[in-house]
């Protein structure tokens, strides 16, 4: 178990891109409500585990709109707010607060699972059902369960079932802006999808075996089409829905 105490500095208004590729402190709630994802004051440490083995608290719990995790006893943010950014509160404390406070590597995976899925079971979005998939890979690729294998499977096929045209937003290239601040820039979320089945982008071990054509052929299966993105870059990939 890891004890991880909150830090106070302030988040930047928009995440960075580096969370959403690589992998990816803490509100306490009042006792007398069940937490939401905008609850909450700064509580000091919060016990996260550190091991790899998963039990899910039911079938889908990770996936779409299920909101089982939040009565998981094992899972440490069950009674703490995981708060979206807000747009009129930039500097609020928010998800990615607690995230950065989660050990990197296989240690933090299982915690980066409890807390993106609880994200997603309190304020369903493309962006938090990305990470808990993420999130569910990174476990899959320490313990080699099959069972989080298929979870994670899942979970990034409800991205694109349940969250189609979601995205991610992160800042860069303020040299290139006109007025000198960083460019607040879109990735959209069907491509990163596809992309991590199909290139694998991570230092996780590849969901689907064999020649990434598989890939392709799961994702038609799922009822999508894909174009893979090209080098230098791998940003010009295109996922589209088949009628």
């Amino acid at each position: 178990m890891t004890n991880i105490t909150t830090q106070h500095s302030r988040p930047a208004v928009v995440r960075k891109v580096a969370l959403l590729l690589v992998s990816i402190t803490v509100l306490a709630v009042a006792a007398c409500k069940q937490p939401g994802s905008d609850d909450g004051v700064v509580y000091e440490a919060i016990i996260l585990p550190t091991d790899t083995l998963l039990n899910l608290a039911c079938a889908d719990a990770g996936i779409g709109f299920e909101t089982c995790v939040l009565g998981d006893p094992e899972n440490p943010y069950a009674g703490v707010a995981t708060p979206e950014f807000d747009v009129n509160n930039p500097d609020a404390v928010t998800k990615l607060d607690l995230a950065a406070g989660i050990p990197a590597g296989p240690t933090g995976a299982k915690a980066r699972f409890y807390l993106f899925a609880t994200a997603l079971a309190r304020s369903p979005s493309g962006e938090n059902q990305f990470f808990t998939a993420q999130a569910l890979h990174e476990l899959w690729s320490a313990n080699s369960d099959p069972l989080i294998r298929e979870q994670a499977l899942r979970a990034f096929r409800s991205q694109l079932d349940n969250f189609y045209g979601s995205a991610f937003y992160f800042t860069c290239c303020d040299a290139v802006s006109n007025d000198g601040e960083p460019l607040v820039l879109p990735l959209t979320l069907n491509e990163a999808t596809a992309d991590i089945l199909y290139r694998n982008p991570t230092a996780f071990r590849r969901l689907v075996d064999g020649d990434p054509l598989n890939v392709i052929e799961l994702l038609g299966q799922w009822g999508y089409s894909y174009i893979p993105a090209t080098p230098p870059d791998f940003r010009d990939g295109v996922v589209g829905v088949i009628n």
